[in-house]
């Protein structure tokens, strides 16, 4: 005879978290990489197993936490924190240079650093490097990635590592652009291309709402990789970190904008400190950054 289970199983409890943060159980199931009809499936498993409801369908579709609900996923939550702990310190005492390493940092930065990154790939080809590029948040404590080049004035406490350089940036336009205005031509009366005033891009956006308010907008940009595109089509003036501009040879720097200046730092989290592979790559990836430290702070003769 099969005795019947009784209690939570542990492995549902990301339901609970998913379905919690993401207030659907369709943005739960995508979130999770399942199905629709598994997310509702598992999460009347927990319910039942609990002898509780834990969420409520309001009339506008979303799921919200009941009573019984927001304790299961506080608890959820503290486990999940937990496990990740125990991952880190696991992860942490590798000593062997292999294994996956994944790696983030601003878009920008990446022309300026690819080369020296497959030099790493070939110096320890047993690292499976892995990168993601861009402006948004990457959670380094939940194992979104390992290592983090992060443009930040105050990193978060439980990271550690070093500030490396302060990043400077730029007023762009291509020469075919700037080749239609006269060369004394005040910026507010030059086209602009705006940024998405997101929190990845709230400083350049603060900064042309503040200085170049009148400034005709001809478009936006909601992606990182659309600023190359926007600047070569002539479409007008932005901010760009000079990493990236000061490379780019149909591109001239009209000013230095030093409000938006902001330093560069090379962060993990403190339980991986000690792996052998976190420590090669933040190494190299030091020595790589401070050599092209005068092109980062705006220095470096744009082409």
């Amino acid at each position: 005879m099969v005795q019947k289970q009784t209690g939570c199983d542990w492995a549902d409890l990301p339901i609970v978290l998913a379905v919690a943060r993401h207030g659907t159980l369709r943005t739960a199931a995508r979130a999770l990489a399942i199905s629709h009809s598994t997310v509702l499936r598992r999460l009347e498993i927990v319910e039942a197993s609990l002898g509780a409801k834990l969420f409520e369908r309001r009339p506008t579709g979303r799921l919200e936490l009941t009573p019984a609900g927001q304790d299961a996923f506080e608890t959820s939550q503290q486990l999940e924190e937990l496990v990740g702990v125990m991952e880190r310190r696991i992860h942490g005492r590798d000593l062997d240079l292999a294994g996956p390493l994944q790696v983030t940092m601003p878009a920008g930065l990446v022309p300026l650093l690819a080369r020296d990154l497959a030099v790493f790939c070939d110096r320890y080809p047993k690292i499976d490097l892995s990168l993601s590029a861009g402006y948004g948040y990457v959670d380094l404590a939940h194992r979104e990635a390992d290592v983090a080049l992060r443009v930040t004035d105050s990193p978060s406490p439980e990271l550690v590592g070093r500030r490396l350089v302060n990043t400077a940036v730029g007023i762009y336009g291509s020469v075919g652009y700037l080749g239609t205005r006269p060369a004394r031509t005040p910026l507010d009366r030059h086209d602009f291309i705006g940024w998405d005033p997101s929190a990845a891009h709230a400083a350049f956006a603060r900064w042309m709402q503040e200085h170049v308010p009148r400034a005709r907008i001809r478009c936006r940009i909601t992606q990182d990789w659309q600023i190359k595109e926007a600047i070569d089509a002539g479409l007008g003036l932005t901010l760009a970190p000079c990493a990236l501009g000061d490379l780019q040879p149909h591109w001239r720097r009209v000013k230095l904008v030093r409000e938006v200046t902001a330093p560069l730092w090379l962060l993990t989290h403190r339980d991986l400190r000690s792996s052998a592979r976190m420590r090669a790559f933040r190494e190299f990836l030091a020595e790589a950054v401070l050599a092209k430290r005068d092109l980062i702070e705006g220095r470096h003769p744009p082409i």
